[in-house]
């Protein structure tokens, strides 16, 4: 049996990883010159950037098991979401959204006036309604028939049924932007309600997020080939043949496709309209991030982010500083933030030259209240075209029907990546590589 695997992102690394474990004879392709995709991290002049995602959460089972089998345990380390909203250049904390978080913060939610007063009752319908969704929801499945329902039901509509605009433009808005780099409009309400099963237990890696995906690379580089795009996966006759790589035709058995589900459209355009239309429906946010080492710190006190309203008119959502994540994240007494732009303003940035879009960004850190240097120690720009799967109104039904009724539709063909699930993360990227695995194993 040979098996290829397109892409040496989260997903395609836990495929790899899982048929090596099982003897089978893998190859991975990836386009470019590294391995991590949209979890990598990299160090430089002494700071951890990691290029996309931050966290993990306790409910992340596969991701806690990959670090254990990576020798990664002790490295595993809680983490407090201290945040803050901002408004009218003033910021102002919330205790982090646990019990004991907001037990020991109970004066900061007394004193909290982030908020215009209407924003509160509307909140308290709105979470009310999420809330009776997500008791039903098994976080555990990341695939929760229970919210069915919901999948073409975008935030915006839904806070506006149950809440009001006040409740969109300073308590969602802002949570789908920091979580998502997307608009309200464009995500759909299951995948903030599950997300809301995250909250459980933030955690994050002392290295980067991004060194477990780095390790497990190491662990089967051997089977990895970098700087490697595939040109097409062919199809014949409603069964996979193999793929056309630089250096020819490679024949397999199976192939399972951990790119982008867009990415995966143009490598297969034989896809019969059961695969292919599901695979339409998956959008994704767009970012320039600007990763910033900073000679101080950007916040005031123990503060990782501050979200921002649709008022403050920002191409950012928010204001972050990583540097307390863990001593090996920063220099002593120096500040990490990450600042993602988002909407239309933010896809102007992707033709600029870099160092144009960091002075913009730290004017727009400057204009907003934080504390920053209009000369950074470091800062290196990453521009994401396909950053975050938006879960966008409609694709939840797609993909839950795509997987019960259509997976198998053609022989040999597996599909891997964070859309498959419906909170679109790390987590979800490896359990479906794993899977695909899994798939390949079973029906061989």
């Amino acid at each position: 049996m040979r098996v290829a695997v397109i892409g040496a992102g989260a997903a395609g690394l836990a495929a790899t990883h899982a048929l090596r474990k099982a003897g089978a004879e893998v190859t991975t392709f990836e386009a470019t010159g590294a391995a991590g995709g949209r979890a990598r991290c990299y160090t430089k002049d002494g700071f951890v950037f990691d290029t996309g995602a931050q966290f993990m959460a306790k409910v992340c089972a596969t991701q806690l098991r990959l670090c254990q089998e990576m020798g990664m345990d002790e490295e595993i380390l809680p983490f407090d979401l201290n945040v803050a909203f901002w408004r009218n250049g003033k910021m102002y904390p919330v205790p982090p959204p646990t019990p004991m978080g907001l037990l020991k913060g109970f004066g900061d939610l007394v004193r909290f006036r982030g908020f215009p007063f209407k924003v509160y009752p509307q909140m308290a319908k709105v979470m009310f309604q999420m809330i009776k969704r997500f008791v039903n929801v098994d976080i555990a499945t990341m695939n929760p028939e229970c919210l069915i329902d919901l999948g073409d039901t975008s935030v915006a509509d839904f806070t506006l049924k149950y809440g009001g605009r006040e409740a969109l433009d300073w308590a969602m808005g802002p949570m789908v932007g920091t979580l998502t780099i997307g608009e309200p409009e464009d995500v759909s309400i299951p995948h903030l309600i599950g997300l809301m099963g995250l909250y459980e237990g933030l955690l994050l890696l002392e290295r980067g997020i991004g060194s477990m995906p780095e390790a497990l690379y190491h662990h089967c580089k051997d089977s990895i080939r970098l700087s490697t795009p595939i040109k097409e996966i062919v199809i014949e006759n409603g069964a996979v043949k193999g793929v056309d790589t630089p250096d020819g035709f490679m024949e397999a058995d199976h192939v399972i496709c951990a790119t982008t589900a867009s990415m995966a459209r143009k490598l297969m355009p034989q896809l019969p309209d059961t695969i292919r239309k599901p695979l339409e429906k998956v959008n994704y946010s767009s970012t320039v991030h600007v990763m910033l080492g900073l000679e101080e710190r950007m916040l005031p006190g123990d503060l990782y982010a501050v979200a921002l309203p649709a008022q403050a008119n920002s191409f950012i959502p928010g204001l972050n500083d990583c540097s307390k994540k863990s001593s090996r994240f920063a220099p002593p007494g120096t500040g990490l933030s990450h600042c993602v732009t988002y909407g239309t303003r933010a896809r102007e940035l992707f033709s600029l030259p870099d160092e144009e879009v960091v002075g913009k960004v730290i004017a727009e850190v400057k204009r907003l209240g934080g504390k920053i240097d209009s000369k950074p120690l470091v800062a290196d720009v990453i521009r994401w075209p396909e950053a975050i799967c938006l879960e966008s109104p409609g694709q939840f039904p797609a993909m839950y029907c795509l997987k019960r009724n259509n997976i198998k539709d053609v022989k040999g063909l597996h599909l891997a990546g964070s859309y498959m699930y419906l909170v679109s993360c790390v987590e979800g990227a490896l359990r479906s590589g794993e899977d695909a695995a899994v798939a390949v194993l079973t029906e061989s």
